[in-house]
Protein backbone atom coordinates (compact mmCIF):
# COMPACT_ATOMS: atom_id res chain seq x y z
CA UNK A 1 0.00 0.00 0.00
CA UNK A 2 1.07 3.69 -0.69
CA UNK A 3 2.50 5.05 1.98
CA UNK A 4 1.03 8.78 3.46
CA UNK A 5 3.78 11.10 1.39
CA UNK A 6 2.61 9.42 -2.07
CA UNK A 7 -1.17 9.94 -4.25
CA UNK A 8 -4.07 8.77 -2.56
CA UNK A 9 -4.79 6.84 -5.62
CA UNK A 10 -1.06 5.53 -6.52
CA UNK A 11 -0.10 1.79 -7.20
CA UNK A 12 2.69 0.49 -5.35
CA UNK A 13 4.61 0.75 -8.34
CA UNK A 14 4.12 4.38 -8.78
CA UNK A 15 4.51 5.25 -5.37
CA UNK A 16 7.80 3.69 -4.93
CA UNK A 17 8.80 5.69 -8.09
CA UNK A 18 7.51 9.04 -6.39
CA UNK A 19 9.56 8.10 -2.76
CA UNK A 20 12.79 6.74 -4.97
CA UNK A 21 13.04 9.81 -6.70
CA UNK A 22 12.88 12.06 -3.36
CA UNK A 23 15.77 9.89 -2.48
CA UNK A 24 17.79 10.57 -5.45
CA UNK A 25 17.35 7.56 -7.41
CA UNK A 26 17.21 7.46 -10.92
CA UNK A 27 14.72 4.98 -12.17
CA UNK A 28 14.66 3.32 -15.54
CA UNK A 29 11.40 1.59 -16.75
CA UNK A 30 11.68 -1.76 -19.21
CA UNK A 31 8.27 -3.18 -19.54
CA UNK A 32 7.82 -4.80 -15.95
CA UNK A 33 11.21 -3.75 -14.82
CA UNK A 34 12.01 -0.71 -12.84
CA UNK A 35 16.02 -0.54 -12.35
CA UNK A 36 16.89 1.98 -9.99
CA UNK A 37 20.75 3.76 -9.81
CA UNK A 38 22.46 5.68 -7.27
CA UNK A 39 26.03 5.87 -7.25
CA UNK A 40 27.66 2.53 -7.36
CA UNK A 41 24.36 1.01 -6.28
CA UNK A 42 21.51 -0.63 -8.42
CA UNK A 43 18.06 -2.14 -7.78
CA UNK A 44 16.71 -3.99 -10.44
CA UNK A 45 12.64 -4.65 -9.46
CA UNK A 46 10.53 -6.84 -11.62
CA UNK A 47 6.88 -6.63 -11.23
CA UNK A 48 3.74 -8.41 -11.36
CA UNK A 49 1.39 -5.88 -12.21
CA UNK A 50 1.60 -2.64 -10.27
CA UNK A 51 1.14 -3.91 -7.20
CA UNK A 52 3.12 -6.87 -6.70
CA UNK A 53 6.68 -7.62 -7.32
CA UNK A 54 8.13 -10.90 -8.89
CA UNK A 55 11.68 -10.27 -6.99
CA UNK A 56 14.43 -7.75 -6.55
CA UNK A 57 17.86 -7.97 -6.61
CA UNK A 58 20.29 -5.58 -5.14
CA UNK A 59 23.78 -4.53 -7.16
CA UNK A 60 26.78 -2.95 -5.62
CA UNK A 61 29.85 -1.89 -8.49
CA UNK A 62 27.85 -4.56 -10.42
CA UNK A 63 28.20 -7.51 -8.25
CA UNK A 64 24.21 -8.96 -6.71
CA UNK A 65 24.50 -8.46 -3.48
CA UNK A 66 21.01 -9.88 -2.24
CA UNK A 67 17.70 -11.08 -4.19
CA UNK A 68 13.98 -10.79 -2.50
CA UNK A 69 10.60 -11.35 -3.24
CA UNK A 70 9.75 -9.30 -0.66
CA UNK A 71 8.46 -5.70 -1.39
CA UNK A 72 9.04 -4.36 2.27
CA UNK A 73 12.56 -5.53 1.90
CA UNK A 74 13.01 -3.98 -1.46
CA UNK A 75 11.02 -0.67 -0.46
CA UNK A 76 13.91 -0.68 2.59
CA UNK A 77 16.86 -1.17 0.22
CA UNK A 78 15.78 1.95 -1.46
CA UNK A 79 14.59 3.56 1.25
CA UNK A 80 17.72 3.86 3.53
Amino acid sequence: MPDSTTRPDATERQALAEITAERGWTRRVADRVDIYLRGAARIRVIWQGDEAISGGSRYHDDGMEQYTRDLATVKGWLTH
